[in-house]
């Protein structure tokens, strides 16, 4: 197939670390496997140019004339909603110049920023959407206030939802959440192929500020909806129970409603322990993975999320993880046999929990069930269960 892949983030780009990043990353590698042609159409803050990166051809779009446009008639009032139309025009404009020039087999979307709201409208290529997060619902776990502008991009997403017949999500909690919160029923659930990315590590970060260490881990962006706080809070009584414990947080700091910097909201919080607390940028896999691999322990105590690859990475390396129920972790984790898990919000059962983890026998064992648990999300399994998929939307909507 020839397959041509939409998002507003890519490993290429400055936003490289995202969830919708790196799963585009693994399933285009994975399609480019088995000899599959994988075209990747970015929203970029570098530049408009074309090349190919580890075999897969990348085209950057930059902010154009649409967005300054709409910045003009509404006095820029809606920044963000501009550079979604602007971005969502450019994408179909583009799909069409490079399927005149050989023709693509099929596309596929993001829900997030409405990528495809114009495509969806208009172009006659099969088409599909894959959607990673419910954004209303992001929002208000993250106790975030939304601006208008905000409120019409969460409008063109639904409608690129409702416009699109074909919709599939990675875990079944986000396809009960569209159910219930969007009325969007049309979905399937396809498992996001999974595999770790690189075996060339790098230990520089890991020996400059953990070696000799016992640590717990968090990863992922400083966000309440991934429960930062809540693990903040959580660790004044794990630090205070465990003296050879530290508390390792690697990723990008975030203004939130809490904070300007989460990062310092959790250097404040644990002042009396602030010693213990180690802070690391996002880094790549490549010195990600020793990290993850040194933790005794990962706490990922999101109050929604979608089959993270955070959580994925971590079993995959062997090591026990701490989800919440009810935010995708419970379909990956047994509680006590391929990790542990525990209420979403609940500092107090948090903090129990990594207590009593830490001092658990047998989280060896449990990690090394945790990574025959990934088995699952082989290249070979997921990426079969989406060809199925796309060749079945092929073959309908050719036959419309």
């Amino acid at each position: 197939m020839r397959i041509v892949f939409v998002t507003p983030e890519y490993v290429t780009e400055e936003y490289f670390s995202g969830g919708l990043a790196n799963y585009l990353h693994r399933v285009s590698k994975a399609l480019i496997s088995l000899e599959h042609k994988v075209h990747i159409i970015v929203q970029s803050e570098i530049d408009r140019a074309e090349f190919v990166h580890e075999g897969i051809q990348i085209h950057r779009l930059t902010t154009g004339r649409i967005h300054r446009w709409i910045n003009q008639l509404t006095w820029n009032l809606l920044p963000e909603t501009s550079r979604c139309i602007d971005f969502s025009f450019q994408v179909y404009f583009k799909i069409m110049q490079l399927h005149k020039q050989q023709p693509f087999d099929i596309v596929q979307f993001p829900d997030w920023n409405a990528c495809g709201v114009i495509s969806s409208l208009f172009l006659s290529i099969p088409q599909v959407t894959r959607i990673s997060a419910y954004r209303p619902v992001w929002y208000e776990l993250s106790g975030d206030k939304r601006n208008f502008d905000e409120r019409i991009i969460e409008w063109l997403e639904w409608l690129q939802m409702w416009l699109n017949r074909y919709i599939y999500v990675p875990s079944y909690t986000i396809k009960q959440l569209l159910a219930k919160e969007a009325k969007i029923s049309n979905v399937e659930v396809i498992h996001t192929p999974f595999y770790l990315e690189t075996s060339n590590w790098d230990t520089s970060v890991f020996n400059e500020y953990l070696i000799d260490k016992k640590y717990l881990l968090f990863f992922g962006r400083f966000q309440l909806h991934k429960g930062f706080h809540i693990l903040a809070k959580a660790l004044l009584q794990v630090l205070e129970k465990h003296p050879d414990c530290h508390a390792v947080f690697v990723g990008k700091d975030t203004k939130t409603s809490l904070s300007d910097s989460m990062k310092e909201y959790a250097k404040l919080l644990c002042s009396q322990y602030e010693g213990r607390l180690i802070f690391i940028d996002q880094i790549p896999h490549s010195k990600l993975y020793p990290v993850i691999a040194g933790a005794k322990l990962v706490v990922l105590p999101s109050l929604i999320d979608n089959l993270p690859n955070a959580c994925l990475e971590a079993m995959a390396l062997g090591k026990p993880v701490i989800g919440t129920m009810g935010a995708s972790f419970d379909e990956l984790l047994v509680e006590g046999e391929t990790g542990f898990l525990v209420a979403a919000g609940e500092v107090n059962t948090l903090a129990v929990k990594i207590n009593e983890a830490w001092i658990n026998p047998g989280l060896n064992k449990i990690g090394q069930s945790a990574r025959l648990k990934v088995q699952e999300f082989a290249i070979e399994n997921t990426v079969k269960d989406l060809l199925t998929y796309y060749s079945k939307v092929i073959k309908t909507l050719g036959s419309v």
